[in-house]
């Protein structure tokens, strides 16, 4: 069994972030910040950053489909936050989140192997809800879990195809028009993770974390026979910026 990739993702990304916000940590020590805001409760703030998403995707007899390990995108938005005790928080976000595959369609025609290979970019926008427990002072480390649900906004597709009329290669590049009976727009699952944080002035955070976005919805309607379901397994690793209010 080949092994996950998340593990190693995990340990790598918390550990980067750690580092990345420990000239912060010593920022606020200097000038002798508590960064746990006393009297504010409420928060709002931007995101940014990178993911890796993973097309699942059961292929049973259909050798001549290959799928990427991952395919990375980008992901951006809001942040709205709640804290009524300093260990404790909910979280609700806004975000663009691109769930990208790339995808290889090979066959035999007379003697002939035929590559066809073709890229996927999906914008979805996800609103995940979480619960997060609060750990430490002047760095403080988040846990957090939830769900999410999320609308498949837009699809544009890359790629080459063949014509044996012709007996040469195309390439195409367009947008994807969404059909009512084929294509399942609404997403919901589960989202986890973790990151770190650091406050200065008593109102300024700056943090960073690591999430996953675990879908539980086929992309495809049931509008045909013998459909292999596909599923979005996104990682994510992003920074944000945020003001106590």
């Amino acid at each position: 069994m080949e092994k996950s990739p998340f593990s190693s993702l995990f340990i790598k990304s918390l550990l980067g972030l750690i580092l990345s916000l420990s000239p912060l940590c010593l920022m606020a020590q200097e000038e002798n910040v508590d960064v746990a805001p006393k009297s504010k409760h409420w928060k709002v703030g931007i995101l940014a950053g990178y993911d890796q998403n993973y097309h699942i995707v059961d292929m049973n007899y259909m050798s001549d489909i290959k799928y990427d390990k991952y395919t990375t995108g980008m992901t951006y938005g809001l942040q709205f936050g709640y804290s009524p005790v300093k260990w404790f928080s909910l979280r609700l976000d806004a975000v663009m989140v691109q769930k990208n595959y790339h995808v290889d369609h090979v066959f035999q025609y007379y003697n002939l192997f035929y590559s066809l290979p073709s890229t996927t970019t999906n914008q979805y926008i996800n609103v995940p809800l979480v619960a997060m427990l609060n750990v430490g002072r002047l760095v403080k480390l988040h846990l957090f879990g939830g769900g999410y649900g999320g609308y498949w906004l837009k699809s544009h597709r890359k790629g080459t195809t063949y014509s044996f009329s012709n007996e040469r290669y195309y390439d195409y590049d367009v947008d994807v028009v969404f059909s009512d009976k084929r294509d399942n727009r609404l997403e919901y699952g589960f989202t986890w993770g973790a990151g770190v944080s650091s406050t200065i002035k008593d109102r300024l955070e700056l943090g960073a974390e690591v999430r996953w976005y675990y879908s539980v919805t086929d992309i495809q309607k049931p509008y045909m026979t013998n459909l292999n379901p596909r599923y979005n397994t996104t990682f994510v690793i992003q920074g944000g910026i945020a003001f106590w209010l």
